[in-house]
C-alpha cells in the first residue's frame, strides 16, 4: 500500500496523459460507456483546472485538446439521437402507457427501434375534443422530432399535455430506459425577438367577450388585433350552454319575451343591491340586440324554456335562455373567423404582459410574448381586456377566498389582464364574485369507471350534511346548482356529504330516478329538444326515457369506495370513521322530520324525507363546491370603461366579461344564462365603444 501511494503521488497525471493521449482517445472511441465517458470527463476537467492554475500553458493546450477528443468521442456516439440527449438502446416494440388528464386516464401508444422513438400515437382518453385536440397532436411530434421528453405543455392544456408526457414516460421505462436521460437535454434559450405592430383597438383574450369585442370593433370600422395566450379557442364560454336576452327575435317569434324589470330585478336582489345598477340596465337593454347579432354572424342558437339542464328549480321561470345548437367552441371559431373577413388579425399563444403608456400617461397599446420567442409591442387606439378571470390562478383563488376554494374550471383563466388593468390604474371591483356552480368529487374520481353515473344519483335531495355531520340547508337545492354550490363553499372545507342509504339505491332500482325523486324534464319531453353544452350534445328526450327507466347503481357506488370517493358503514360507523361529532344527533332528528313529515328546520319537501335505519348501510359521497370562474376584478362603468378609484374613466381602457367588476354582488345569478348573456354583451359593446374611440382620434 505504501509503495502504491507513493507511486501515485509521484505521477503528473498531465504529462502521463500527453505522452499516452493517442492510447486514450482510442480506447474511449472503442470501448467506453457513454456514463464512463461521461465520468471520465468530469475527472479530466477538473484535473486540467486544477493544473492549468499551477502549470505551464503549454500543459493547458495539451489538456483542452485531449478533452475536446473526449467530448468529440460522446457526440460520435450519440448521432443515433437528437437534441442533446446520450445515446440510449430501447427494447424495440410497441408499448402503450398511462396518464390522467382532465376527465380520465390517457393511453398512449409508443412505438421504438433499438435507438430511437419512432412514432407515439394517443389513443383512448376522455378528454375535451376542443381542449385537447392541439397537444394530442404537438407533444407526440415533438417527442418524435426531438427524441426528448423535454417538450412545452400546451396552454390552456396543461392537463392533458402532462397526461401524454407521463404515458409516454411509463412506455419509455417498458422500453428499458430511464426517463430521466431523455429529460436531460434542454435547447438554449431563444433570443427574444421584439416586433413592432400597429392597429386601432387591440384585444387581449378570445373568449365569448373577447371575440365579440374583436368582431364587433371591426364591423365599427377598426383594424383589429386580438390575441390569445392558448392554442386554440378556450375559456368559460365554450363549456357554458346558454346567453340571456330580453326581447330576442326568437323570443318574440315565440311569444316568450322577457320582462326587463324582472331580470333586473334578478340581477339587483342576487346582488344585494350592490351592482352598478347603470351597468345592470345597459346590459339588459343590449341583450336582444346581441342575441340577433350572434345569429346574424353565423352562432345557431336555440330559445330554450326554463329547466332545460340540471336547473329544476328553474321550472317555470321566463324563458331567458338561448341555448348554443353547436357549442361554445364552435361560435367563438366563428366569430373570430368574421374577424379575419373583417380585415382582423388573431393570434393564439399570444400572451399579454402588460399595457403600454405614452409618456403623457396614456394608454396606448399592449406588449405581449408569443411561444416562438418574439415579444411584440401592439401600438393602439384603444384596448379591450376580456381574459376570463382568475380562476385558474391558486395564488389569487387563496387570497381572495381561502384555501376550500380550490381553483376553476378554465385553468388557463389566471388573472392576466385584471393584473395588467391594475398596472395601468384601474380599480378593484368584484374581486370578492366566484361563479359556484353544482358539485365536483376529489381527484379520486378519475379512477372510477363511471363518475357520471354517480353524478346521475347524488345530484338528488338526500341528506347533506357537512365534514362535522351537520345539516346546513334544504337539500332541494340540489336542483339549484349555484345555490346548492355557494351553501357547500360557506361549509368547513367546503365540501359536504350526501348520505345514500341502500334502501333508497333499492328503490330506484325498482322505480327508477324519476319516480324516486323528480321527473326533470316532464314539461320538455316529446318536443325534440337539443342543445350543447360543456362540448357535448343534451337530447331532453333521451334524458327523460333514461331517468324514467329503473337502475341498480350499486356497483358505481362500491366502485366509488373503493376508488376513495366515498365510504360505506351504518350511521354509527361512517360518524366515527368520517369523525363527524353531530352525525348521530343529526341523523336521529332528521329521522323524527320524516315521520312526521315537516322539516321544522329547513323546510325540505316531505316527498324527499326518508328515514335512515340504525343498522342500514349508507353510502357517504363525498363533494365539494364547483367553481366555475371568478367574476369581477375591474371597476367598469356602464359603457365597459375601466375606471379609477375615483370613478373617472380611463382613457382607451375596456374591460368585458369575467374580468369586470360591478354586474354581481357576492354571487352568480339563478336565472338561465346570465354569465355568459353579459359576457357576449358587454364584449360587444366594448367593442363598438372602443371602435369609435380610436377611429375618431
Amino acid at each position: 500500500m505504501h509503495d502504491a501511494h507513493s507511486a501515485a503521488s509521484n505521477s503528473d497525471p498531465i504529462r502521463d496523459l500527453t505522452e499516452n493521449y493517442g492510447n486514450v482517445s482510442k480506447y474511449i472511441d472503442q470501448w467506453a460507456t457513454p456514463y464512463f465517458k461521461i465520468g471520465l470527463l468530469k475527472k479530466y476537467l477538473k484535473i486540467f483546472w486544477e493544473e492549468i492554475m499551477r502549470r505551464k500553458f503549454a500543459y493547458a493546450i495539451v489538456g483542452t485538446m485531449l478533452m475536446t477528443s473526449i467530448a468529440a468521442c460522446g457526440k460520435k456516439s450519440d448521432e443515433a439521437t437528437t437534441g442533446g440527449s446520450a445515446a440510449v438502446s430501447y427494447k424495440a416494440g410497441t408499448y402503450t402507457g398511462e396518464g390522467t388528464g382532465n376527465n380520465g386516464v390517457v393511453k398512449v401508444e409508443v412505438t421504438f427501434t433499438e435507438n430511437k422513438i419512432e412514432k407515439v400515437e394517443v389513443k383512448d382518453n376522455s378528454e375535451t375534443p376542443a381542449i385537447c385536440g392541439t397537444p394530442f397532436e404537438r407533444i407526440p411530434a415533438g417527442v418524435v422530432e426531438g427524441q426528448t421528453l423535454v417538450v412545452d405543455t400546451v396552454t390552456g392544456a396543461t392537463n392533458s399535455s402532462n397526461a401524454v408526457l407521463t404515458a409516454i414516460e411509463d412506455c419509455v421505462k417498458q422500453a428499458g430506459v430511464d426517463p430521466e436521460v431523455l429529460k436531460s437535454a434542454s435547447s438554449a434559450d431563444k433570443e427574444l425577438v421584439k416586433e413592432e405592430l400597429s392597429c386601432d383597438v387591440v384585444v387581449v383574450g378570445a373568449g365569448a367577450a373577447g371575440s365579440a369585442a374583436a368582431l364587433s370593433a371591426a364591423e365599427n370600422g377598426a383594424k383589429v388585433i386580438i390575441i390569445e395566450k392558448t392554442a386554440n379557442v378556450s375559456g368559460a364560454g365554450t363549456m357554458a350552454g346558454a346567453l340571456f336576452a330580453d326581447h330576442s327575435s326568437l323570443q318574440k317569434e315565440a311569444g316568450k319575451e322577457v320582462d326587463s324589470e324582472w331580470l333586473f330585478d334578478e340581477y339587483v336582489k342576487a346582488s344585494l343591491y350592490t351592482a352598478n345598477a347603470r351597468l345592470v340596465t345597459n346590459i339588459i337593454q343590449n341583450s336582444a340586440e346581441t342575441v340577433d347579432w350572434l345569429l346574424d354572424s353565423g352562432v345557431r342558437l336555440a330559445l330554450l324554456d326554463a329547466g332545460h339542464g340540471a336547473q329544476y328549480n328553474h321550472v317555470g321561470m321566463p324563458s331567458t335562455a338561448h341555448g348554443y345548437l353547436d357549442g361554445g367552441t364552435v361560435a367563438i371559431e366563428t366569430l373570430l373567423e368574421k374577424v379575419k373577413e373583417n380585415g382582423g388579425e388573431v393570434r393564439f399563444e399570444t400572451t399579454g404582459q402588460s399595457i403600454i403608456k405614452n409618456e403623457d400617461g396614456t394608454i396606448s397599446g399592449v406588449i405581449a410574448t408569443t411561444n416562438d420567442g418574439k415579444e411584440l409591442h401592439i401600438n393602439a387606439g384603444s384596448v379591450v381586456i376580456a381574459t376570463g378571470g382568475f380562476g385558474g390562478n391558486a395564488e389569487m383563488m387563496e387570497k381572495y377566498f381561502g384555501t376550500k376554494a380550490g381553483t376553476g374550471l378554465i385553468a388557463s383563466a389566471t388573472g392576466d389582464g385584471i393584473n395588467m388593468a391594475w398596472e395601468a390604474g384601474a380599480a378593484e371591483y368584484g374581486t370578492e364574485v366566484a361563479q359556484w356552480f353544482g358539485m365536483k368529487f376529489g381527484a379520486e374520481a378519475k379512477q372510477m369507471e363511471n363518475s357520471s353515473e354517480l353524478t346521475e344519483l347524488v345530484r338528488n335531495p338526500f341528506l347533506f350534511v357537512n365534514n362535522r355531520g351537520q345539516r346546513f340547508g334544504n337539500e332541494e337545492e340540489a336542483y339549484e346548482s349555484s345555490a346548492l354550490s355557494t351553501l357547500m363553499y360557506n361549509q368547513p372545507d367546503g365540501e359536504m356529504y350526501i348520505m345514500v342509504p341502500e334502501s333508497i339505491v333499492e328503490e330506484v332500482k325498482e322505480k327508477s330516478l324519476a319516480n324516486v325523486f323528480v321527473d326533470r324534464w316532464a314539461h320538455l319531453y316529446g318536443q325534440n329538444v337539443t342543445f350543447m353544452e360543456a362540448g357535448h350534445v343534451e337530447d331532453l328526450d333521451k334524458s327523460t326515457e333514461a331517468l324514467r327507466t329503473p337502475k341498480d347503481y350499486t356497483a358505481t357506488l362500491e366502485d366509488a369506495v373503493k376508488c376513495g370517493v366515498a365510504k360505506k358503514g351504518t350511521i354509527k360507523d361512517l360518524a366515527k370513521e368520517l369523525n363527524m361529532e353531530y352525525l348521530n344527533d343529526e341523523v336521529a332528528r332528521y329521522n323524527e322530520f320524516c315521520k312526521t313529515g315537516v322539516d321544522t328546520d329547513f323546510h325540505k319537501d316531505k316527498k324527499f324525507l326518508d328515514t335512515i335505519g340504525e343498522n342500514e348501510q349508507v353510502y357517504a359521497v363525498r363533494v365539494v363546491a364547483r367553481c366555475l370562474s371568478t367574476l369581477g376584478g375591474v371597476k367598469i362603468n356602464e359603457n365597459i370603461q375601466a375606471v379609477d378609484n375615483n370613478d373617472i374613466a380611463i382613457p382607451n381602457l375596456y374591460v368585458a366579461g369575467a374580468d369586470a367588476g360591478g354586474m354581481y354582488g357576492n354571487n352568480y345569478v339563478v336565472f338561465e344564462g346570465g354569465t355568459l348573456g353579459f359576457a357576449y354583451t358587454s364584449g360587444r359593446v366594448a367593442g363598438e365603444n372602443a371602435a369609435k374611440n380610436a377611429v375618431s382620434k
